[in-house]
């Protein structure tokens, strides 16, 4: 009798060690540790550290005090301890990215934590992406005209105009016309797959008379621009006027027909759209001198208001050049200029720029060009003013555009090279300013990108909090991004769908911030930051 007394007695001394050799504090099976795993029924977060010791925090409130918790093992049943909150039981089963708890009574589900990739720099169009970029060669057209490039070989000690006027010179020794093809060189970053991207479109200088879509400023932005992910076109458009005193109506046909050449090339990239990944209705046309010129005038000329020289003339022994449309090709390709970039170039009617045709413009001047006027001259003054009045008219520059559109209330932005004549971006060797080019390009790039940017949606949500707030709810009210993201330090967001996120800040302090971005169709990238006050 006393050994099976002595036996008992055993056992109840050892029964408690035997019941926690059978209970453990450890980290459940599978489960990643020092990550939040979030259960949407309790409205709780938990962490686990590798001894099964760990932290939860109550999620019903704008900023959360972590508390402890363990995590206890028997056989095949669970226990979360957490202080000041009932303990949770059951049988513990791990999927993946989350694990359930399963009783009798319920079963709760926590799923693991996380957010997606916010975006991060280089960003698309602002940001150099690409390394390599392709360039091809495509014809678009072609028309009646005398030639469509006049490369201008290195100058030496020529200046500009006499550069022209030697061209010039030359048309007169062979005054007949054939028909001229027409090309463009397409630019864009090699290997990329995004479509609907945005279109510049670049038209090089040389007064009408000579120039290449090759010239080194335009193949330079072009090449810069399409490393950015833009699609960037250069147009060679007909060339060519005989100088007669007197006969501006010469000058008014050549950059008419130029006109035609650079809208047939507008339908063409149209309706290649889908082939080369263009958003038609994201275009962006621009050039320096004659380009800048004709940038403005194919935007702003409407039909009714062309020249009426452009009607021909039986006894000049002039053809009717025909509407806008009526050249160079028959495409039928819709698309809407967004914005236009306008270098050192100008207009000779400014009536033409209306207060319905609301297209934003940025210029680039310097103010003491004497080939293209800053305000309201004539061009080419520092030849002989008395003689550039037989070949021309006055031209409204930069600033009188400027002062224009004002007036109109149409966006235009005026950067202004003090003291700098034609060509702000060569020196008086005909050698790059960098300087001065990076001014110019980092202009332009601005420019566009502000435009290329969907409005930011309105976006909702408390911008001062207290600790005793519900959890803070921060959406946008519509749509204009494919895909929106949010993030922020030492908090949790604990639902993040579409448009919508609840955050829980897991700590007091006086300030908080909420990063935010959109991806918009065209892949431009826009981000902000909210910042979020704690209230006394």
């Amino acid at each position: 009798m006393s050994k099976t007394r002595d036996i008992f007695l055993i056992l109840i001394l050892f029964s408690p060690l035997f019941f926690l050799s059978s209970c453990k504090v450890t980290a459940p099976t599978g489960i990643a540790t020092d990550t939040w795993y979030i259960s949407d029924a309790q409205n709780i977060a938990v962490r686990f550290e590798s001894d099964g010791r760990g932290e939860y925090v109550a999620l019903n409130r704008a900023v959360a005090t972590p508390e402890k918790l363990r995590h206890r093992q028997s056989r095949r049943r669970s226990t979360l301890r957490m202080s000041g909150r009932p303990n949770l039981q059951g049988r513990m089963a791990v999927y993946h990215d989350r694990f359930y708890l399963t009783s009798d009574d319920e079963r709760i589900e926590f799923r693991q934590y996380f957010t997606r990739a916010f975006p991060q720099a280089p960003f698309r169009y602002a940001d150099k992406l690409f390394d390599q970029i392709t360039t091809e060669e495509e014809q678009f057209g072609s028309a009646p005209g005398f030639y469509s490039s006049k490369t201008i070989e290195k100058r030496e000690n020529k200046s500009y105009n006499q550069v022209l006027f030697d061209v010039a010179e030359g048309i007169t020794t062979n005054i007949l016309r054939r028909d001229v093809p027409l090309n463009l060189d397409i630019y864009q970053p090699r290997g990329d797959h995004q479509k609907n991207r945005p279109l510049v479109v670049l038209l090089h200088a040389g007064a009408f008379i000579a120039g290449d879509k090759r010239d080194e400023l335009v193949s330079k932005l072009a090449e810069d621009y399409a490393r950015r992910g833009f699609v960037v076109a250069s147009v060679n458009y007909r060339l060519g006027y005989i100088f007669l005193p007197g006969r501006y109506s010469n000058l008014e046909r050549a950059i008419y027909s130029a006109m035609q050449d650079v809208r047939a090339a507008l339908r063409y990239l149209s309706h290649h759209h889908e082939r080369l990944g263009i958003d038609p209705d994201l275009v962006f046309l621009g050039g320096h001198s004659a380009g800048g010129i004709l940038s403005l005038k194919t935007t702003f000329m409407e039909e009714p208001e062309v020249w009426p020289s452009v009607r021909g003339s039986v006894l000049r022994m002039q053809s009717d050049l025909g509407c806008l449309d009526c050249s160079t090709n028959d495409l039928h390709g819709p698309y809407s200029i967004k914005g236009i970039i306008n270098m050192w170039g100008a207009v000779d009617d400014i009536s033409i720029i209306k207060r319905h045709n609301q297209v934003p413009i940025l210029s680039i001047h310097g103010d003491a060009d004497l080939v293209v006027p800053y305000d309201y001259d004539l061009p080419f003054t520092n030849v002989s003013p008395r003689a550039s009045a037989f070949f021309s008219r006055r031209l409204h520059g930069s600033a009188s555009i400027s002062s224009h559109t004002r007036s109109l209330g149409i966006d235009h932005t005026l950067y202004t090279f003090e003291g700098l004549g034609h060509e702000p971006h060569f020196d008086v060797e005909h050698e790059l300013i960098p300087e001065n080019y990076t001014i110019i390009h980092d202009l332009i790039l601005d420019f566009v990108n502000n435009l290329i940017l969907p409005p930011m949606d309105r976006f909702r949500g408390p911008a001062a909090i207290t600790q005793y707030d519900p959890a803070p709810e921060y959406h946008f009210e519509t749509s204009n991004y494919d895909a929106y993201y949010f993030q922020c330090d030492d908090c949790i967001i604990v639902n993040e769908t579409g448009n919508f996120a609840r955050v829980v800040w897991l700590s007091e302090q006086d300030e908080y911030y909420l990063r935010i971005s959109g991806i918009g169709p065209n892949g431009q990238v826009i981000t902000d930051t909210l910042d979020v006050k704690m209230a006394p």
